[in-house]
C-alpha cells in the first residue's frame, strides 16, 4: 500500500512540474512589425515584462552585437632574490639566489554597443491604457539613454522622474466631459524641453502644467520597457512632440471624435520582445466581441423555436 501511494504521488510531482514548463509563453518570443490593435498583455510585476521598439530599427539585443570582447590573458612572471647567510667570521656570503613564480590573470575588456538615437526633439508624450490593483513603476522610456520613468504612487498621484527630475503629477481637476466610462485606465504625458513643463491626462481629467526642475532632452531613443507592472497594458502609443488638448483628448475618446497615432511607436505597427511571465492576448473588448458574435447565431436560432412554436399553437 505504502508503495502504491509512493508511486501515485511521484506520478502527481512529475504531471504537475511537466505542465508547468509550459505554462507561460517562450520567454524569448515576440514580434517584429505588427498590428496589436484588439490585444493586451498581461503581466506579472516580479517575473515578467515586455519592450517595444521601432519596426525600422533593428532589436538592441537581438541584433549582431557590435562590440569587441578581449579573451582571458594569464601567464607567470618570475624573480630571482640572492639569498644571503652570515658566517661565523662576519662576512656575508652569497650562497645562491630564490627564484620566486606569480600567476597572474587578466579579465577581458568590453565595450557594449549604445542604440544609434535619433536627434533631440522638442519633446516626448506616451499614451497607453491600463488595469491595475497595485502601486508600481508603470513603464520606462529610452532605458540607455534618456531614462524616463513613470510609477503610479496612489489613485490619483503620479511620479515621473529623470535623472535629477522627480515631478508629482495628479490629474484630478475636471476638462472634458460627455467622455464614456471604460474599464481602462487612459493616461497620457506630454513633456514639452523646450519650455521645461510637463504635464499629464488621465481620462476626463488633467493635472497642473508643472515645471521641470533641471533642463531635460529627450533623445528619441524609440525604446519603451513594461517591466515592474502588474496587470493589463494595452494601446501604446509615443510621440516625438508634445501633444496638443485636441490630440490628448482623441486619444482619450478612443479616436471617437479624431484619430490618433503615435509618431515613434505606433501600438498598430510595432515591434516588441516579451520575458517571464507575460501573455499577449485579445483584450477584453475583443473577448466580449467574439463573445456576442458566438451568441448571436444562438439568438437567432431560439428566435425561430419561439416563433415556430407560437404558429403550432395557434
Amino acid at each position: 500500500m505504502k508503495m502504491k501511494l509512493l508511486f501515485f504521488c511521484t506520478v502527481m510531482v512529475l504531471t504537475v512540474t511537466n505542465g508547468s514548463q509550459h505554462a507561460w509563453p517562450d520567454p524569448t518570443r515576440g514580434g517584429s512589425g505588427v498590428n496589436l490593435n484588439g490585444k493586451m498583455f498581461t503581466l506579472s510585476r516580479y517575473n515578467g515584462g515586455f519592450v517595444l521598439f521601432s519596426p525600422y530599427l533593428p532589436s538592441p539585443w537581438a541584433s549582431t552585437p557590435s562590440y569587441q570582447t578581449t579573451g582571458y590573458t594569464s601567464g607567470y612572471y618570475s624573480t630571482s632574490t640572492p639569498s644571503y647567510t652570515q658566517t661565523n667570521t662576519g662576512k656575508t656570503e652569497t650562497s645562491g639566489s630564490f627564484t620566486h613564480t606569480k600567476v597572474y590573470t587578466t579579465r577581458p575588456t568590453t565595450t557594449y554597443p549604445s542604440w544609434s538615437t535619433a536627434p533631440t526633439t522638442r519633446g516626448v508624450s506616451v499614451c497607453l491604457r491600463y488595469i491595475t490593483d497595485s502601486q508600481s513603476s508603470i513603464f520606462t522610456l529610452s532605458p540607455s539613454s534618456s531614462r524616463l520613468r513613470l510609477n503610479v504612487d496612489g489613485a490619483f498621484i503620479y511620479s515621473l522622474t529623470n535623472g535629477y527630475n522627480n515631478v508629482y503629477l495628479r490629474p484630478s481637476i475636471s476638462l472634458w466631459s460627455g467622455l464614456r466610462p471604460s474599464m481602462w485606465t487612459s493616461i497620457c504625458i506630454t513633456m514639452d524641453t523646450v519650455k521645461g513643463v510637463v504635464q499629464m491626462f488621465r481620462d476626463s481629467s488633467m493635472s497642473i502644467r508643472k515645471r521641470l526642475t533641471y533642463r531635460y532632452m529627450w533623445s528619441g531613443e524609440p525604446v519603451i520597457d513594461f517591466s515592474d507592472f502588474e496587470g493589463q497594458v494595452s494601446d501604446v502609443q509615443v510621440w516625438d512632440y508634445p501633444l496638443r488638448y485636441k490630440e490628448a483628448f482623441y486619444y482619450m475618446s478612443s479616436g471617437l471624435y479624431g484619430s490618433y497615432q503615435g509618431s515613434v511607436l505606433n501600438w498598430s505597427h510595432v515591434s516588441y520582445s516579451v520575458t517571464g511571465m507575460t501573455l499577449l492576448e485579445d483584450s477584453y473588448e475583443q473577448q466580449m466581441r467574439q463573445l456576442n458574435e458566438k451568441e448571436k447565431p444562438r439568438k437567432l436560432h431560439h428566435m425561430k423555436e419561439s416563433k415556430g412554436r407560437e404558429r403550432f399553437d395557434v
